[in-house]
């Protein structure tokens, strides 16, 4: 067996034993799954250190999501893969009833739901401590740079500058083990857009766009947010470009942490590393002064959006009850 797929099977057999159990611990307040968090001191962010976040209070929202479904729309028919070979298999394989629980999932994405999978409670400590220290990597060499961060480079300056430390070999670890899982397991049915954690992006192939702090890749990305700004106007703003898989490791480790180790929710709000068409030209837009509402479905509210949608060359890379297993993402710009 390779160390592949040594990973793989082990990542996920780990988070399948555990995380029902412990979903149900934590709905009946019976134990933490995260105990404690990242703690900021002047400036640098350390791992646990016994300080112990908040309770977790679970919403009545979130304890309806684990009882049975009422009131759920029937679906439209799901094609069969030679019908559609962009439709996941695991997707298309399900009975009607299954395609009413998935729909309900990403229509309530962050809702939790009995069939969730959770990160082996083993790994919280090391969740919290290696995205500490991805934090620590962005902070030393600015949010604009981080985004075209590669693997290799991450290494380096952990080696090379102290303010960052070089990276402990079960950081690494667990760090390959979320890379090379496969997400399908947890709910999302994207394709895996890099196959090696050391893909990177050539600097040569970016634009910095300016007054964003963000890249876009040259040629059709660059051209056509150039044509939306020119077409809508100049209230729209880039608000995410180009990212690498350092980027969107760190990304989705936060997101893992914010759903208190939940990977089946972290999933449904933001792609796992190698799999975020980010890497590969897709961006979001937004509205400048609209702030954090442009990665919510008030986007979509917007005279801004309302005129992007009209556009017959601009595709959504998630459109409603899509069939990655993620939410509805008016913001984000498919590049074909």
């Amino acid at each position: 067996m390779n160390k592949r797929a040594f990973l793989e099977g082990f990542f996920t057999a780990s988070t399948v034993a555990f995380g029902g159990h412990f979903m149900w611990q934590r709905i009946n307040q019976e134990s933490p799954l995260l105990a404690s968090a990242p703690v900021v001191n002047q400036g640098n962010t350390t791992g646990a250190a016994g300080q112990s976040i908040d309770s977790f209070q679970f919403t009545p929202i979130e304890l309806m999501s684990v009882q049975p479904a009422q009131g759920i729309p029937t679906p439209a028919p799901v094609l069969a893969p030679q019908q559609n070979p962009n439709i996941p298999f695991e997707v298309a394989e399900l009975e009607e009833e299954q395609v009413e629980s998935y729909l309900r999932k990403i229509r309530n994405f962050d809702a939790i739901f009995a069939s969730d999978i959770y990160l082996d409670p083993r790994y919280e400590s090391l969740l919290l401590r290696t995205t500490a220290h991805l934090t620590r990597v962005e902070r030393h060499i600015g949010h604009g740079n981080f985004n075209l961060m590669s693997f290799d480079e991450m290494l380096q300056h952990g080696r090379n500058f102290s303010q960052i430390g070089k990276f402990e070999a079960d950081e690494l670890n667990f760090i390959e083990e979320v890379f090379f899982a496969n997400p399908h397991r947890y709910g999302f049915f994207g394709k895996k857009i890099s196959a090696e954690i050391t893909d990177f992006i050539p600097r040569n192939d970016v634009a910095k766009i300016s007054n964003t702090g963000h890249f876009l890749l040259k040629g059709e990305s660059e051209t056509l947010y150039n044509q939306i700004k020119k077409d809508v106007g100049n209230e729209v703003i880039l608000t995410s470009g180009v990212r690498s898989i350092v980027k969107q490791m760190h990304l989705f480790l936060a997101k893992a942490i914010e759903a208190n180790g939940n990977l089946s929710r972290a999933s449904r709000s933001l792609a796992p590393p190698g799999h975020s068409y980010h890497g590969i030209g897709d961006f979001d837009i937004g509205k400048i002064g609209y702030g954090a509402k442009n990665f919510t479905v008030d986007f979509s509210k917007t005279a801004e959006y309302q005129k992007i949608a009209r556009l017959g060359y601009v595709d959504i890379r998630y459109p409603t009850d899509n069939l990655f297993g993620v939410r509805f993402e008016p913001w984000h710009i498919k590049i074909s």
